[in-house]
């Protein structure tokens, strides 16, 4: 019989702390390095309980990590500079060689809460400097449906609902391992290519370049939206 650990903390949007705890780290420094400066300055929003945080650390990069999740954000290394923040809302009066926006925020459904984000990210960059973003593939978010739908290292990932409305996709995963599992019901806004170019135009954004499906790359332009 499965167990669920319901008692666990979560993020106000249902995520579970002790399963992002127990994910592996999936090479995303290594995948993006080439966009960031030796040293740089790395605004790292949605950081969760740090697992990319400590390769940026271990890489000579100064973080500052940011995410709305007190629960998530006591796992963060202490050598990286932590705040409890909402992305849409942050002023930090200072500008960073690099931004990431990773976790798939971009593919939030509030099309002006996505807006907001974007625009934050855009103020707080050096004109000319990276926005590393990652999202959902939208031929995933298009075809996904109910079932097995792959692991990521021990635990396995099911999908057990899926519902669409125009570009909006709801979904509730169950992550498995051995004898426990974890549920997250969340809605995800598709995002095609010309989509997001649209998006981070608006921000101030020049259009990205695509490093794979999930990551792309895009440079701030020399004035802040």
């Amino acid at each position: 019989m499965l167990q669920t650990l319901r008692s666990a903390p979560k993020t106000r949007d249902g995520c579970s702390v002790d399963l992002y705890l127990r994910l592996p780290y999936r090479g995303e420094v290594e995948l993006i390095s080439s966009w960031l400066p030796p040293g740089a300055s790395v605004l790292e929003l949605g950081c969760g309980v740090g697992r990319v945080t400590q390769r940026l650390l271990a890489r000579c990069f100064r973080v500052t990590a940011i995410d709305n999740s007190p629960d998530m954000l006591s796992h963060v290394p202490a050598e990286a500079s932590r705040l409890r923040a909402d992305s849409e809302d942050l002023d930090l009066g200072v500008a960073f060689d690099a931004v990431i926006f990773a976790s798939c925020l971009i593919n939030i459904s509030d099309d002006s809460v996505r807006a907001m984000q974007l625009t934050k990210c855009r103020q707080h960059l050096q004109p000319g400097s990276p926005l590393l973003f990652e999202r959902y593939d939208p031929a995933w978010l298009s075809s996904v449906a109910v079932g097995h739908v792959g692991n990521i290292g021990t635990i396995e990932i099911y999908v057990d609902e899926v519902s669409r409305h125009d570009t909006e996709v709801e979904l509730c995963c169950r992550y498995q391992e051995n004898e426990e599992s974890w549920s997250h019901r969340f809605i995800a806004r598709t995002l095609d290519d010309t989509a997001v170019r649209g998006v981070l135009s608006t921000a101030g954004f020049a259009a990205p370049s695509w490093i794979n499906q999930h990551w792309g790359a895009t440079i701030a332009y020399g004035h802040a939206a």
